[in-house]
């Protein structure tokens, strides 16, 4: 059953503004680790409640999601692992050059979908491209950063995991999205576990520490997160992975400038508003001047719809 495509402008505004949410995922991970639950068990709280309570969901509309189960798993497989590599990028790294990292995604999802949905890079969409990585590198130049570590290889791979599940998203766009969401946050919540143990991060947060923390862990996660991401993934069934892309860097402006007044040391200088305003840019550029039709439907190599 294929859904009724909504605007490719109301689409492409759910992608912006659910990114922007996004942006603010450090400052939950900085308050669990101020709290004594650091590395992948701070992601694994942030992402197991809305994993529970969408596998509810899941299994109260099973049916709908019998013959999809392979490909909800594919796409929360790669979704899952490239949000708990972001996560663990936040922590380990500075949230400025983790999300800069991360943000790298524009150039693999436009490769990706060139080469395997028969997307038509246009000129507009180059300019985007260029316009908004040379705003991000403005965010951050200029800037004292950490010396380049594993939260950065962690950062830099989580874009190239992401920018394949938005492909697949795309491509396979009858798969409800309740399973893949809620295959996505448990694979982020094991893979953070697992990826951090091998960062070195072997520490167990105690019975009492995750007593005291549960509550507003799974407030945030449900509340905030949980419609982020759904809705996320439902815009992305409409629009091609560049397009995306592009429109999450508005990701990058709310994390870098939350930082900036949160963190001392992340403080944004004119030079990095300048970034900011690139980026913006970029995603005007893509929204207002790229030309695409309304829910246009990928293709096949061969150019049939894909079912």
């Amino acid at each position: 059953m294929r859904l009724n495509p909504p605007s490719t402008g109301f689409a492409s505004l759910t992608v912006f503004l659910s990114a922007s949410l996004w942006g603010l995922y450090w400052i939950p991970l900085r308050y669990l680790e101020d709290q004594g639950v650091g590395g992948g068990w701070a992601i694994a709280l942030m992402n197991l409640p809305a994993a529970v309570v969408l596998a509810g969901a899941v299994i109260w509309t099973l049916d709908d999601h019998r013959g999809h189960l392979r490909r909800a798993l594919a796409i929360g497989v790669l979704t899952g692992l490239g949000m708990a590599l972001y996560g663990l990028g936040l922590v380990y790294s500075s949230v400025v050059r983790a999300t800069l990292l991360f943000y790298l995604t524009p150039v693999w999802s436009t490769l990706i979908g060139m080469a395997w949905l028969g997307e038509k890079a246009t000129w507009q969409r180059w300019a985007g491209i260029v316009g908004g990585l040379a705003g991000v590198w403005l965010l951050v130049s200029g800037s004292e950063s950490l010396p380049l570590n594993i939260g950065d290889l962690y950062a830099l791979l989580s874009g190239v995991f992401w920018a394949f599940g938005a492909a697949m998203i795309r491509r396979f766009d009858t798969v409800p999205v309740a399973g893949m969401t809620m295959v996505q946050f448990a694979c982020a919540a094991l893979g953070a576990i697992v990826l951090g143990t091998i960062a070195g991060d072997v520490a167990i947060p105690t019975g009492a520490v995750l007593a005291q923390v549960m509550p507003t862990t799974a407030a945030i996660s449900v509340a905030i997160f949980l419609p982020a991401v759904f809705v996320l993934f439902w815009a992305q069934k409409f629009l091609f992975p560049g397009r995306v892309g592009l429109l999450m860097m508005s990701e990058v402006l709310m994390a870098v400038a939350s930082a900036s007044i949160f963190l001392p040391e992340e403080r944004m200088s004119m030079l990095a508003w300048t970034g900011a305003a690139l980026i913006i840019g970029a995603c005007l550029i893509e929204v207002l001047v790229t030309p695409q039709k309304r829910g246009e439907p990928a293709r096949d190599p061969a150019g049939s719809h894909i079912k």
